[in-house]
């Protein structure tokens, strides 16, 4: 399976989707060798690298509800709506362990996309000198503007990936690959707008001008890379994956009971694609043994 590439949109809560999508693959060992995610696309991804079949599960459904996880007391007094050191360090650390060392043994490319707020360009980070590195690269990755406060990285200062390069698959192109499974974790017609209230954000991101200049033309970009996906669509470049029926779950979604349908929905329509993507990919009966028997969820 080579020159493949996984592309993983973000979407805060709504990678609950892409935690079935991915653990439906994981399920039928469908391991594309090179991954790229921005914001809870890395989060998902880094989990599915390291083959950590469920990790997503318990850390967006069974956590996603923990007052440590989203707190609106928290973003009124400290600015800050995700606990993020909860997120990036207690959940990888301690309750949720993730297996760092399956994860730097596997010959998976992992590609984890953040913005540069000097330059207000995408920068990606593939390289992980240890844990802490990747577990760092990831929570800046997931670092959303006003809600989460930058963070400081070999000499960058950087926030969500998501601002720049929300659907990264032209850097999966330029990395040489030649199809692209792409993950959304948005429904078929959806259209980005733009960000309200300009004036705030120049203010705020003074120091970071062209910062700023990126939050204001995020829509532009998500858009234009809808358009690109689509064409690869088309010219039978890259296989779609996108919640089938309307979305219930929102970007800081607490309810547990909504999150985890939407982590059903996503193995369940994962599992209903799965014939087609099996001849996207070219993988044979052996490596796909029971994907079109496999129809329902085992969390």
């Amino acid at each position: 399976m080579e020159d493949i590439g996984l592309v993983l949109e973000g979407g805060g809560m709504r990678g609950a989707y892409t935690a079935g999508v991915l653990d439906f693959f994981l399920d039928q060992d469908i391991h594309i060798p090179y991954v790229v995610g921005a914001s809870a696309g890395a989060c998902n991804g880094s989990s599915y690298v390291a083959k950590q079949r469920g990790r997503n599960y318990k850390v967006i459904v069974e956590y996603g509800s923990h007052p440590e996880y989203i707190s609106y007391k928290r973003m009124l007094t400290k600015r800050q709506l995700f606990g993020m050191d909860f997120i990036f360090d207690k959940l990888p650390n301690q309750l949720v362990p993730f297996d760092y060392e399956t994860f730097r043994t596997q010959e998976t490319r992992f590609v984890v996309s953040t913005t540069d707020m000097k330059t207000g360009k995408p920068l990606y980070y593939d390289r992980f000198p240890d844990r802490d590195s990747l577990l760092k690269i990831i929570r800046a990755s997931s670092s959303l503007p006003m809600v989460a406060p930058s963070i400081h990285y070999d000499g960058h200062v950087l926030m969500d990936g998501g601002i720049t390069d929300p659907i990264p698959i032209g850097i999966s192109k330029e990395h040489g690959n030649k199809k692209q499974v792409v993950v959304f974790t948005r429904n078929d017609g959806y259209i980005k707008g733009r960000m309200k209230g300009g004036w705030y954000l120049n203010r705020k991101y003074k120091q970071f001008p062209l910062f700023a200049k990126a939050l204001l033309e995020r829509h532009i970009r998500y858009n234009q890379q809808l358009q690109q996906v689509k064409k690869a669509e088309e010219a039978g470049e890259a296989f779609v994956i996108r919640p089938l029926r309307p979305l219930k779950v929102s970007r800081i979604e607490r309810n547990r009971d909504r999150l985890h349908h939407l982590y059903i929905q996503g193995y369940e329509e994962a599992a209903a694609h799965a014939d087609r993507l099996e001849r996207f990919l070219q993988v044979n009966e052996q490596a796909v043994p029971s994907a079109r028997h496999q129809v329902g969820a085992k969390i």
